[in-house]
Formats: C-alpha cells, structure tokens, sequence
C-alpha cells in the first residue's frame, strides 16, 4: 500500500462511507463498484493495458464476492441459489474476459451486475416506501408506542436485516 496521505485519506473516508451505510446501501455500493470496474477492464482491454486490466478484473471479482458471501442461504429461498449462481457466472465471465481478453465476456458479466443493480434500486425504493407508509400510518393512528431506533426500523422494514451489524473491515482497497 502506498503511504501517499491523499490516497490513505480517500481510503479512510470510503471505509467512513461503507461502515454508515445501511446494508441495502452497501449491497447497492457493491453492485456499482463491480459495474465500474468492468467498465474499466473493458476500458483497459481496449487500450491494450494489461496490468489496469488486471487490477480492474480483480476489484470487481472482490465486490461480487462480497455480494455472493453476504447471500442468507439459510432463509432457504430459490432466489439465494439463483444470485449464487449469477455471481458464479460473473466471476467466470471475469475469468474468461481477463485470460482471453474477451470484451464479450467482460461485457456478458456487465450486462448482468447492470440488471441485478437496477433491480436492487427498486427494492429498495420500494423498501423506502414502505416504511415511510408504516410510519405516517403510527403517526395518524397517534400511537404511544414508544419510539423505536432507526436500525430497528430498519430491521422490520428490511429483509436483509441479518446484516445489520457493523461489517467487519474487510482491509479491501475499494477505490477505482
């Protein structure tokens, strides 16, 4: 790691980003730093620059492992085994593009994060939309139901509420 005090600060501050985010937001963070990355790879396979290439493949192959290590798989639900398998097919799809510098590949593994990213978004729209009715309905309904914090909100609004605790530094680079 370079001891360059801009790069440690730029560091320190997404780290800041990621540890006060909820984790629909990070999840989201994820899916977008995988998708500029590829975009990247593609950029650098382009130009012909092995070594960026590389970089860019490996900090893509890191967010979608990230997206694939937090899937529940204990809720027991068909949609954690068909993520699971999409994110096994983007990190082969990452392979492949990298060791036979097939933008295709790149391209297949983008076309997917792009999709899985804008559906996300919707989730959580429709997350955000739903606890904002949940709370005007106890505000009109005057209830004195004592106040409830902010990650407990979270948690009854939020199906992936199980990863709610404060993520453990992964000591990862995430910057471009």
């Amino acid at each position: 790691m370079a001891s360059d005090p801009i790069s440690q600060a730029h560091r320190d501050y997404l780290e800041n980003q990621i540890l006060s985010s909820s984790p629909t937001e990070v999840v989201q963070k994820l899916y977008q730093i995988a998708i500029d990355n590829v975009q990247g790879a593609i950029r650098a396979l382009k130009a012909g620059e092995a070594l960026p290439r590389a970089r860019h493949v490996t900090k893509a192959e890191e967010a979608v492992d990230e997206l694939l290590l937090a899937l529940d798989h204990s809720v027991g639900a068909q949609f954690t085994r068909t993520l699971a398998d999409l994110y096994r097919y983007v990190l082969h799809q990452l392979v492949l593009g990298h060791a036979r510098q097939s933008e295709q590949a790149f391209r297949d593994a983008l076309s997917i994060l792009e999709s899985l990213s804008d559906t996300w978004s919707q989730v959580r729209v429709k997350l955000a939309a739903e606890a904002e009715v949940r709370s005007a309905a106890v505000a009109a309904l005057g209830e004195s139901e004592p106040a409830r914090s902010e990650a407990s909100d979270r948690r009854s609004s939020d199906p992936y509420s199980a990863y709610d605790g404060v993520p453990a530094a992964s000591g990862r680079d995430w910057s471009a």
